[in-house]
């Protein structure tokens, strides 16, 4: 887990380099990398943007060819992915990124915290 403070925007970046360091050091192919990069930046941003938290924590798992990223902050309510996002608008499109580079993703409250996860079912290697 990595702890960040939940009122400055350059968390997201650093969350996004926590996940990218522990991602290459479990090995993982560069895409699935990248993948898990670009979710974990996309989840951190709702997180900041959103939920006025002193600090926001990233976690990240691997576990029987999946892994996943969680982050959790110290909001309430419920997120969902838009219908639609007008062109011109500049945000809004977080998870509709995480939708669909995700396997699946969810969210949960619990004690006073708010997660949102996704994972990313890693492929098998040929042969």
């Amino acid at each position: 887990m990595f702890v960040l403070p939940g009122g400055d925007l350059a968390s997201a970046g650093a969350a996004r380099r926590y996940v990218r360091g522990a991602a290459r050091s479990w090995g993982l192919h560069p895409d699935a990398v990248d993948t898990l990069e670009a979710i974990t930046g996309e989840l951190a941003a709702n997180a900041l943007e959103h939920s006025h938290s002193q600090s926001i924590t990233v976690a990240l798992s691997l576990a029987a060819g999946t892994v996943t990223v969680s982050l959790t902050d110290e909001g309430t309510g419920q997120v969902s992915v838009p219908e639609t996002v007008e062109p011109e608008r500049e945000s809004g499109r977080g998870l509709l990124i995480a939708n669909a580079l995700a396997t699946r993703w969810g969210q949960r409250q619990t004690g006073g915290r708010f997660t949102v996860w996704a994972e990313v079912v890693l492929e098998a290697a040929p042969g």
